[in-house]
């Protein structure tokens, strides 16, 4: 059936249908053009959200308008079964029946002929739903047809996961202790018998399967709309270069880090703007798409901001539902900062954040903040007064109206960028430095429609590169998707439904998934690719499996649709392209605010996250529901939450994901009857306050990933150690100690920290069948060893896929040299397998290492090493000789006095990969040596060396001239007395260096400035510094802190950098050589921001010729 619209012009173009009963939410739009199907039923009724669409576009006629689907009758996105997936469910229950039959005769007659119905069936079945996958069937029959699949495909999941339970069940009961699982399930699939029910089931989900496979062969026609897919493109994007800044944004740039960085009091209030005690207030304001959290990760990030504030933090507010929960996500940031880590700590008391930042200088970034931050602001702002002068809060929000409400002082306004700059963005990521001329003009066609939005034309960019061919390029830039880009409630619509129909099947199935998370939700790669796995691909398996998920984790991030914060591997999904994608998904995935004031029924949905209160007031609890992910938030509004919760689980026992993380709920304790959740593969209850687990829970046999931080617990159930699939616990070390037997669980592949413990079942041996232990493993108090003859059960060198690893001892204090040869024996058991990457040793307190330390062969692999507290070693192992060793740190190794030949090893290679090297709190380390003889090798040391740091090594007279060579670029040398005043020339050879640290050293530095042309940022603070030559060799200088420098001597009068931010001179110059200030001419650095604090000064000239704002701080 086709809609024919009249109007003046004669082009034709088709239109994307609308769902009917969804008002602006679009079906998928397929790669090739809309189709139109003989609707055996008699065709449909025209919907009034198509023609109300025609009606806005006059321009077109002869438009071939698709008829809506009725209710159940969609197919797109909200019906995808996903061609793979599918067929991997049938595939393991034909596994499953073969071998069922070959012990049940009555089984093999009844559904033998159904069995080989539906293996002959299968690749039809799979070409049929990837096609429609790719494009929209407006075919109310075949709708129905899809939708009896889907319910099949579930159900036969249903039966796998029953008879797996019942089989490792029957396992656990059989033997009386666990042994090996995967050898017993072998076992037990061979020798099961199964009940009467189990062989009704099975024969029929097989019979309906094989009556919907038969129905299927009267879809010819729709099977031939696959040869127009097999050229479908590539899925793999290559990756883009990274910018090195925010293309277009430089103005604002330097103004945010001008305000920001100036020392002192705030900016001056605008006319109406409240002031904010001595902590500023500044705002960046634009639309969505315009580059505002971009642009602030860039300035959160720069070197300048690091190191003029203490605390640094960033919290999206739109996460945050009260006063309590907004400060404690900032105390958490603030710690996140510092230690690394986002775990949450305990913060109940109002009293916490005053503590936190007062009297401490710090940022802090406020994103997608809304008009709901006003009635926590005035609270919030007196405790962040609090704060040392001159810290900053920095609002992201696309009101201007919002940011004056809160008592902005300063606002950098973000508008739509103009064509030639949004030109060069796209450029950027669609060409990369393959430039095309060819291509241009389509690709400026294209441009038109991005209404100078960067991430817009960054995401079509990088969908353009895929193929840098005309035909490719043609096609999105005629897609009738662009027939809605003036639609101004949702400008990015196009854009984003065409990025999706580019997707390959699998890519849009997981990204549709995303469309459940709710604004600002900030999740973990890793807990989201294990929720694709539980929610729709359980029955793959393996380390494999989770390899692939993450490359295609890692190409929907290529494609812009996350976007990184600056915590590591936490991402978000901005609301442009989280709102449209709402819309495309359909009806499988609802986030709570797309549900409306309806009343809906669960079996609607599949994939769902909302809020507590909403989840009785939006929908019908009823027991027929298909539910398989639920997220649940707003935890904080519900006033008996153990209650809802249990009221929850007790409608929803098909549910695969269940996720509390992001509930803020308080809940005391799981309910008894969770072992009904059979099906539950993914169970996180962090933050939850959690203290108990039921026994029932160790029931859930087919769990994989379990979450329990932020819980305190004082014991665990004993069972637990039977959740033999569970494969990633994310915990804290206390709440792992408490598993009894440990080892049992030899799926586990995700295990940050192990406890050693003396009592049975918590030694060192657990370890030793956990051979599929992935990414880190922390072993602590290894002290508590009993044996170490024992150590070497472990079997670490089986453990292949582990790249770091920490040993960490208990100890503070020495011990006696007597014991040394213990502490050397445990670390000789614990060889690690070839493949580690990084290695971390803590607290060790033998006096030398063990001989596999010394294999560099063995370590080909190990890139980065951390020797810490290591207070009894008085000899390093031959690091040198390791190949691929990039970052190396020795701490607190108090005992060593010198380092020599033995430290680089008998190769003809000397550290060739080392690029930062390390020194902290060695008081006794007095000389370096031995590296000189190593001068006439073919490569010479230290080849590609780039970064040194050595603080604390008060008695360090000598460093090898190799480690201060030409190539260095970043050096740090604090609270070193000696080296200096022994080598007050030894920076002479530094030409490339960028960043230029000395702190609390004695002796005179002399600075040769036409060496130091490449310095960025120069910090000098209680030193003796003399300046050698012209300054004006110091033209690339963007920052400048000296505090108590003894004397500072510039001898030319030539002017300083134009790139020069600040200039803080503090804390007691007892020289400032003759009309320093006065002949260092700053006119040209017009952006300068000078702050001078003088303590007992002998001698101050004033500055004249210098338009430049600067405080002047004498002290008595």
């Amino acid at each position: 059936m086709f809609v024919t619209v009249s109007s003046v012009s004669s082009q034709n173009k088709a239109i994307p249908p609308l769902v009917p009963d969804a008002g602006r939410k679009l079906n998928w739009f397929s790669r090739n053009p809309p189709i139109s199907l003989p609707c055996k039923s008699g065709g449909a009724d025209l919907n009034p959200n198509i023609a109300s669409t025609a009606s806005r576009l006059p321009a077109l006629v002869n438009c071939p308008l698709r008829p809506p689907p009725r209710a159940r009758g969609m197919v797109g996105a909200e019906l995808t079964v996903g061609g793979w997936f599918a067929g991997a469910v049938i595939s393991n229950l034909v596994a499953k029946v073969r071998s069922a039959m070959e012990h049940h005769a009555a089984l093999r007659a009844a559904a033998g002929d159904m069995l080989y119905g539906v293996e002959a069936a299968l690749p039809r079945i799979r070409i049929l739903v990837e096609a429609t996958e790719r494009r929209a069937i407006s075919r109310a029959s075949f709708a129905a047809w899809l939708q009896q699949f889907k319910d099949a495909v579930a159900e036969a999941e249903d039966l796998l996961d029953d008879l797996e339970t019942r089989r490792i069940r029957a396992a656990l009961r059989a033997s009386g202790k666990l042994g090996s699982a995967t050898s017993l399930a072998l076992r037990f699939l061979r020798n099961l018998v199964l009940s009467d029910g189990d062989l009704q089931r099975l024969k029929d989900v097989l019979a309906k399967l094989n009556r919907i496979t038969t129905d299927a062969t009267g879809f010819h026609d729709i099977l031939k709309l696959a040869d127009d897919d097999v050229g479908a493109m590539r899925s793999v994007l290559p990756v883009p270069a990274t910018p090195p800044a925010v293309i277009g944004r430089d103005e604002e740039q330097q103004q945010l880090l001008k305000m920001i960085l100036r020392p002192g009091a705030p900016p001056c209030p605008q006319d109406g703007a409240e002031s904010c005690s001595g902590v500023s207030v500044i705002s960046v304001v634009g639309a969505a798409g315009v580059g505002k959290t971009t642009l602030a990760q860039l300035i959160y990030s720069d070197p300048n901001v690091k190191e003029a504030f203490l605390l640094r933090g960033w919290v999206f507010t739109s996460r945050s539902c009260s006063r309590t929960g907004l400060e404690q996500d900032i105390i958490e940031s603030f710690a996140s900062e510092q230690e690394e880590n986002l775990q949450r700590k305990s913060v109940s008391s109002e009293s916490s954040l005053i503590d936190v930042v007062r009297n401490k200088k710090f940022f802090l970034v406020l994103d997608d903040v809304q008009h709901n931050l006003h009635s926590q602001w005035d609270s919030l702002r007196s405790t962040l007064a609090r704060g040392a002068n001159g810290s900053v809060v920095l609002l992201v929000c696309q009101s201007k109206e919002v940011a004056n409400s809160l008592g902005a002082t300063a606002q950098v306004p973000m508008g739509y960028l103009p064509s030639p700059v949004l030109w060069r963005v796209f450029e950027h990521h669609a060409f990369g430095n393959q430039k095309r001329a060819s291509l241009e003009s389509i690709g400026k066609k294209v441009l038109q429609n991005l209404h100078g939005l960067p991430l817009l034309a960054e995401a079509i960019g990088r969908l353009l590169r895929q193929r840098l061919d005309k035909a490719h390029w043609q096609k999105i830039s005629s897609s009738p998707w662009w027939l809605f880009s003036e639609d101004e409630d949702d400008v990015a619509l196009p854009s984003v439904a065409i990025m999706c129909e580019h997707l390959c099947d699998h890519l849009r199935k997981c990204l549709c998934y995303c469309s459940i998370f709710p604004s600002g939700y900030l999740f973990e790669k890793n807990m989201l690719i294990h929720m694709w796995i539980a929610s729709f691909m359980q029955q793959h398996d393996g380390i494999g499996m989770k390899e692939m998920e993450k490359e295609w984790f890692d190409e929907l991030f290529r494609r812009s649709f996350f976007q990184p914060t600056i915590w590591k591997n936490r991402y978000i999904m901005p609301d442009m392209i989280r709102k449209p994608l709402c819309s495309i998904a359909g009806k499988e995935c609802h986030a709570a605010s797309e549900l409306g004031e309806q009343k809906r029924r669960l079996q609607d949905y599949r994939h769902l996250a909302i809020s507590f209160p909403d989840f009785n007031v939006h929908l019908d609890l009823r027991k027929d529901n298909k539910l398989r992910t639920i997220l649940l938030f707003d935890g904080r509004k519900t006033i008996k939450p153990h209650e809802a919760f249990a009221n929850i689980l007790s409608h929803l026992s098909g549910l695969r994901v269940l996720d509390f993380s992001y509930s803020e709920a308080k809940l005391e304790k799981a309910p008894d009857f969770i072992y009904k959740f059979t099906h539950l593969r993914f169970l996180d209850l962090s933050f939850t306050g959690m203290t108990v687990l039921p026994d029932s829970l160790c029931k859930l046999h087919l769990l994989q990933v379990l979450g329990l931080r932020g819980c305190q617990f004082k014991e665990l159930p004993r069972a637990i150690n039977e959740l033999v699939n569970l494969r990633f616990l994310y915990a804290e070390a206390h709440t792992v100690s408490l598993i009894y037997k440990i080892g049992k669980l030899t799926n586990l592949q995700g295990l940050d920290e192990f406890l050693v413990g003396r009592m049975d079942g918590h030694k060192i041996t657990e370890l030793k069948n956990l051979n599929e232990i992935s990414g880190q493993l922390c072993i602590g108090n290894l002290d508590k060893v009993a044996s170490t003859d024992v150590v070497s059960d472990a079997e670490l060198f089986k453990k292949r896929h582990l790249k770091k690893l920490v040993f960490r001892w208990g100890l503070t204090a020495c011990k006696p040299l007597a014991e040394a040869d213990g502490f050397m024996r445990t670390l000789a058991g614990l060889k690690p397998n070839t493949n580690l990457e990084e290695l971390k040793i803590q607290c060790y307190m033998g006096v030398g290492f063990p001989s596999w330390m010394a294999e560099e062969q063995y370590f080909i692999n190990l890139r980065r090493i951390h020797l810490i507290e290591c207070k009894q070693l008085l000899t390093l192992p031959p690091l040198g000789q390791l190949p691929s060793l990039v970052v190396l740190i020795l701490q607190g190794l108090t005992a060593i006095e010198k380092i020599g030949y033995e430290f680089c090893g008998k190769g003809y290679r000397v550290f060739p990969s080392l690029k930062e090297v390390t020194f902290l709190d060695m008081p006794n380390w007095r000389k370096w040596s031995g590296i000189e003889e190593l001068q006439d090798l073919q490569i010479p040391p230290f080849p590609q060396l780039r970064k040194v740091q050595i603080k604390n090594c008060e008695v360090l007279i000598d460093m090898p001239v190799c480690c201060l060579k030409a190539s260095l670029e970043e050096l740090e040398i604090s609270g070193c007395n000696e080296i200096f005043a022994c080598n007050p020339s030894c920076l002479d050879r530094l030409t490339s260096l960028v960043r230029l640290k000395i702190h609390h050293c004695l002796g005179k530095i002399y600075l040769p400035c036409r060496l130091l042309e490449s310095i960025e940022v120069l910090n000098l603070q209680r030193c003796e510094v003399y300046f050698q030559g012209g300054k004006e060799h110091l033209m690339k200088l963007r920052r400048t802190v000296t505090n108590d420098v003894h004397e500072l001597n510039l001898d030319e009068s030539k002017a300083i950098s134009t790139e020069l931010l600040v200039l803080e001179l503090s804390e007691g110059y007892h020289y400032l050589s003759s009309c320093f200030l006065n002949k260092w001419n700053f006119e040209a650095s017009s952006a300068l921001e000078f702050k001078l604090s003088l303590h007992n000064s002998s001698h101050f000239s004033p500055i004249h010729h210098c338009v430049l704002n600067y405080q002047l701080i004498f002290f008595a």
